[in-house]
């Protein structure tokens, strides 16, 4: 979901930009089993045993380093940002500097968990072979940055196959996905695979299709973005504790809930199956309070961070979103 709080720019994230904006006809580990929380901020850590991890998506203008203090003002314990305009190609380009600007700040407020959220534009399963090495050049860019700085991974969308089947370019994308992690060898930082709505022949719409990418990867550095609006739009419910208890299951049977790294939480514009990623705010799309709640209690979602990537206001998540998820956590 292309989120409202998404500027950044050349000076100020700092990235490589690798030539003119394309088309716009086409975006610590959760599970080390220790929650996260500022070091700066004492109310997270007096409720470790009750509260979940809730976090955002942050704008990153300015610096990465911002991140952190914008976060802390929301009161969200863990980060997620475009650390480039996710509308264009291109990938973070660091140097000593911005590296050690962004480590100090990460220690300042206690290393919180961090994701970057890869451009929009990437396509692993097209049939164009010039986008998918433009594709694989980028997110290896990404892996590689995420990995200096420390942080937990790169949440990234796969693209679509457009029509021509999934089981058909399965190969094509799990090989361009091991040249990413040769070329940007990963000592900590992880591949995110997002689920997908499914519109448009887009893959990882099904719990199985990201199943058969892993098997085939069979690399522990590639991990899971379970995204409750996009699974929604895929026809899995969460409306309700029953039916987010049957969706769990399903997660786990096919793709192994110890394989799922962080939560997208977004309500649904669109209703059960739609197929349309359409992000609402929480409790006021087709998922509703109770649902969330029910998402927020289950005890197997207890080690993974819940990042918000709302609208809000209009601007991107805001207090009042991170405020909501704390009180359906609560009750």
């Amino acid at each position: 979901m292309k989120c409202a709080t998404t500027r950044a720019g050349p000076l100020d994230a700092g990235f490589s930009a690798e030539g003119a904006r394309a088309p716009s006809a086409t975006e610590t580990r959760g599970g080390s089993g220790v929650r996260h929380c500022y070091l700066s901020m004492p109310r997270c850590a007096a409720s470790l045993d009750v509260m979940p991890t809730i976090g955002a998506h942050v704008d990153s203008s300015g610096g990465l380093h911002l991140a952190f203090e914008r976060a802390k003002a929301m009161d969200a314990d863990a980060i997620q940002c475009h650390p480039t305009p996710p509308g264009f190609w291109g990938s973070p380009k660091l140097d000593e500097t911005r590296i050690a600007t962004f480590k100090e700040a990460a220690d300042r407020y206690g290393r919180p968990p961090f994701y970057f959220h890869a451009v929009y534009l990437i396509n692993l399963a097209g049939d164009d072979a010039t986008l998918r090495q433009r594709s694989e050049s980028t997110l290896t860019g990404y892996l590689r940055a995420a990995d200096e700085l420390g942080i937990s991974g790169v949440i990234f969308h796969t693209g679509s196959h457009k029509g021509a089947g999934f089981e058909k370019t399965l190969p094509t994308i799990t090989a361009h996905l091991q040249k990413v992690l040769e070329r940007a060898d990963p000592k900590h930082a992880r591949l995110l695979i997002e689920n997908n709505a499914g519109l448009g022949g887009c893959v990882g719409a099904r719990f199985e299709e990201i199943a058969m990418m892993m098997a085939k990867l069979q690399d522990k550095r590639v991990g899971v973005c379970f995204d409750t609006c996009h699974a929604f739009a895929s026809g899995y419910d969460e409306r309700s504790a029953e039916t987010v208890s049957k969706t769990i299951d399903e997660l786990d049977k096919v793709v192994g809930l110890k394989n799922v790294d962080v939560i997208h939480c977004n309500d649904s514009v669109t209703g059960l199956g739609s197929n349309r990623d359409r992000h609402a705010n929480i409790g006021a799309g087709q998922i509703g309070d109770d649902g969330f709640r029910a998402l927020l209690h289950e005890p197997r979602l207890d080690r993974m961070p819940f990042i918000l990537e709302v609208p809000g206001a209009g601007e991107g998540p805001d207090a009042e979103q991170v405020a909501t998820l704390r009180r359906l956590a609560a009750g």
